[in-house]
């Protein structure tokens, strides 16, 4: 009989919002976006605090005694952003019609630039390397290839304005450069003022994208308004969306916002709930901050559990909640989507998620020693904070835990659950997997918390790791700090054996090929190759964060360029950077390099790079992928990158080769696969480029199959399957003993 398996991550993959459906004035914290109060509470979803030092703060952000709806911890910011503006996909045969090429510059369509899209619609921003994320676009139609055509344009006029701009919200921005195009041309004022004085009397925002039919305007008519002033608010309108939109022309690029971009918040349809004795009502949502690339694989896999239970925090502040409003709202998640909340104060998540987690155990992992000047997991406060928060976690698996059940405990967030657990139920069958690099003993050892993490994650009786080097680390690591005994299979403890298993992760190929065969995917493919014909087209996607290496990788191809100025001419990089809550300073990094690049090699005619700074929609990333001649991942530490293997399926056609980093997870699964490099090496990336830019058909299929045979063996389903029979596996050897 197939277990119950209770799948716990420190973010559940549901949530729920009261902002949608009510406010209820006596609950506290009010009701705000998923993704808002998560801002609120911990200054952010990726990697917060891991560089500036800073507890809760990842940007230059103003920090307000009370923010919204009277919350303490409520930032606002001023963030600077690459392409920030979402855009309304509009379909190629709508472009044909307008008379326009498919590649004609934004400003030379009609209506300008394109329309954004309503609010919470537009790109999933797809985390955990390149998980496959849901498509998500505006509703109002697919995007298209001029879309995509708009926004590569777009990328392409990038520019990083001078540092004291940063300070600035973008309304700020754009009211100095009006005045200063008042200033110039002596343009409208009396338009300005009109403007300015009706935006006041009627509340509106100005600046706002989307308006009522018939515009604010409209309602002046409907009032009664005279023909003479309305004819004059007519004309006020129109100049200023004409200077708007000159103003649009005048910046592309890098855009000051106001807000950090949200990641898709997804309301499911009748997905609504009532807490019992009281007016709140809220709305189920997809919460995707959490661990996508799990989510997907367990997805994947169903038919191997008699029934699988999410247990994990919900994203929001849950401080003010009454014990009914949790009753409520745990009942609806268990009952109709299989989710057990845990519900962590405020204090508690700061403390363990943004210093912790986020600025002790993160940078260690990935080599890099966190300094206690500069930052803060290192107090002992956050190792509290982590503690009482995996001591929650315990509690309510202990609620709904039954016999036989199999608890799965997944990342380094809850690396101290798995001891916590078995403390309360010394039977039960309890697995842990790592899902990014355990260092070597060397690193690890410098940890003040390291015999407390050990610990931990020997509690459970399977301890899973992504390579045959990470679990070569945690054996050696273990023996060195415990002074515990290893084994073939693991290492031996007084309670009995553990079990160290290296479990590659991977996606699933069906799932990933049946969007890959989508028609839109199709036109998007045959448009990027009519856009690039006679040119080599390189393709990255990473986060825009230290790790991922996106600077080395421009630092080796501006190396390919010099070393080989045939190839500048016809080669183009399109470098996707996931917009991360870190600092600005890698940016700038990373756009200076991009800017010398365009700048030495650059024409009217040709940029070498094109470089977004966000995700673009998982269709118009497949089609990238698929007409790409290279892709090159340079990460300087990862686990599995799951962007390679969804390379690996969009080139059934092309057979392009692969660039990537040996110290990437799945390099070493790939049996020889890719073109390896060291990231830090700029002359071995720019020799890897040439090498595949150049490469025989027959070693491309030979290189191509071989990657291909391994992205279908090491399988999301073939990943869960292999970690949870282990796991019962070794309970049933551990009751024999």
């Amino acid at each position: 009989m197939e277990p119950r398996v209770l799948v716990v991550s420190l973010f559940a993959p549901y949530s729920v919002n009261f902002d949608l459906v009510s406010k209820s004035p006596g609950s506290a914290g009010g009701a705000t976006s998923v993704h808002e109060r998560q801002l609120g509470r911990s200054g952010s979803t990726g990697r917060n605090a891991v560089w500036n030092g800073r507890r809760s703060s990842m940007h230059r952000t103003h920090t307000t005694p009370l923010g919204r709806h009277a919350e303490p911890h409520s930032r606002r910011r001023s963030t600077f952003s690459v392409n920030a503006v979402k855009l309304a996909p509009i379909s190629r045969n709508s472009t044909r019609s307008s008379g326009s090429s498919s590649t004609a510059s934004p400003r030379d369509r009609p209506g300008g630039f394109l329309a954004p899209c309503a609010e919470g619609d537009g790109p999933v921003e797809a985390s955990n390397d390149g998980a496959a994320a849901a498509d998500t676009s505006c509703i109002a139609a697919k995007p298209g290839p001029s879309q995509l055509a708009y926004n590569i344009e777009e990328a392409a006029g990038a520019y990083t304005p001078p540092p004291n701009t940063l300070d600035f919200t973008r309304k700020q921005n754009l009211d100095l450069m009006r005045e200063k195009q008042e200033r110039k041309t002596g343009m409208g004022k009396h338009g300005r003022l009109l403007h300015g004085k009706l935006s006041e009397s009627k509340s509106v925002d100005v600046d706002s994208r989307q308006s009522p039919p018939g515009g604010w305007y409209g309602s002046a008519l409907a009032a009664g308004t005279d023909n003479s002033l309305a004819d004059n608010i007519n004309e006020a309108i129109q100049d200023t969306q004409e200077q708007q939109q000159r103003y649009a022309r005048m910046t592309p690029g890098p855009q000051i916002g106001t807000q950090q971009p949200k990641p898709a918040r997804t309301a499911l349809g009748d997905a609504m709930g009532t807490v019992p004795g009281t007016d709140d009502q809220f709305t189920v949502e997809h919460l995707n901050v959490g661990n996508i690339g799990l989510f997907n694989a367990v997805n994947a896999s169903l038919d191997l559990f008699a029934e699988r239970v999410w247990i994990g925090e919900l994203g929001i502040s849950t401080d003010g909640w009454s014990e009914e409003r949790k009753a409520s709202v745990s009942n609806k998640l268990l009952d109709e989507f299989e989710t057990l909340p845990v519900f962590v104060s405020d204090d508690e998540f700061e403390g363990h998620y943004s210093r912790f987690s986020k600025q002790l155990i993160w940078p260690a992992f990935h080599y890099i020693m966190p300094e206690m000047p500069q930052w803060h997991g290192w107090e002992k406060s956050a190792y509290e904070a982590a503690l009482a928060t995996c001591e929650k976690f315990a509690s309510r698996i202990v609620e709904i835990y039954r016999e036989g059940d199999i608890i799965w405990v997944n990342d380094y967030h809850l690396m101290l659950l798995p001891r916590l657990i078995r403390e309360r139920l010394p039977s039960a069958k309890i697995g842990f997997f790592l899902h990014i690099p355990f260092p070597s003993s060397e690193i690890f050892r410098c940890l003040h918390v390291r015999k407390e993490l050990l610990e931990g994650m020997l509690g459970a009786d399977v301890v899973g790791l992504q390579t045959f080097s990470y679990k070569r680390h945690f054996i050696q690591t273990a023996k060195r700090v415990l002074g515990v005994t290893g084994s073939p299979s693991g290492l031996v403890l007084d309670r009995g054996h553990v079990v160290v298993g290296q479990y590659a992760m991977g996606l699933d190929p069906v799932g990933v090929e049946g969007k890959w065969s989508n028609a839109t995917v199709g036109e998007l493919i045959e448009f990027l190759s009519e856009k690039y014909a006679g040119k080599h087209l390189l393709v990255g996607r990473d986060k825009l964060d230290h790790v991922k290496g996106v600077r080395q990788k421009l630092l080796g191809y501006e190396c390919f360029l010099n070393e080989n100025p045939e190839f500048a001419a016809k080669t183009v990089l399109i470098q996707i950077a996931l917009t991360t809550t870190e600092h600005n300073e890698l940016q700038v990094q990373v756009m200076d390099v991009v800017n010398r690049i365009n700048s030495k090699f650059g024409t009217i005619e040709h940029q070498p790079v094109v470089f977004f700074h966000k995700d673009i929609p998982y269709s118009q990333y497949l089609a990238l992928l698929s007409a790409a001649d290279a892709m090159v991942i340079t990460s300087l530490r990862d686990g599995m990158n799951l962007t390679s293997h969804e390379y690996v399926i969009c080139q059934r056609e092309r057979k392009s080769p692969l660039i990537l980093s040996e110290f990437v997870g799945t390099y070493g699964s790939f049996n020889g696969g890719a073109l390896g490099v060291n990231p830090m090496d700029t002359n071995a990336i720019a020799q890897a480029i040439k090498d595949a830019l150049v490469m025989s058909d027959e070693e491309k299929l030979a290189r191509w199959n071989l990657l291909h045979r391994q992205v279908l063996t090491n399988s999301a389903t073939s990943f869960v399957s292999s970690f949870i029979s282990d796991i019962e596996t070794a309970r049933a050897e551990a009751g024999q003993s």
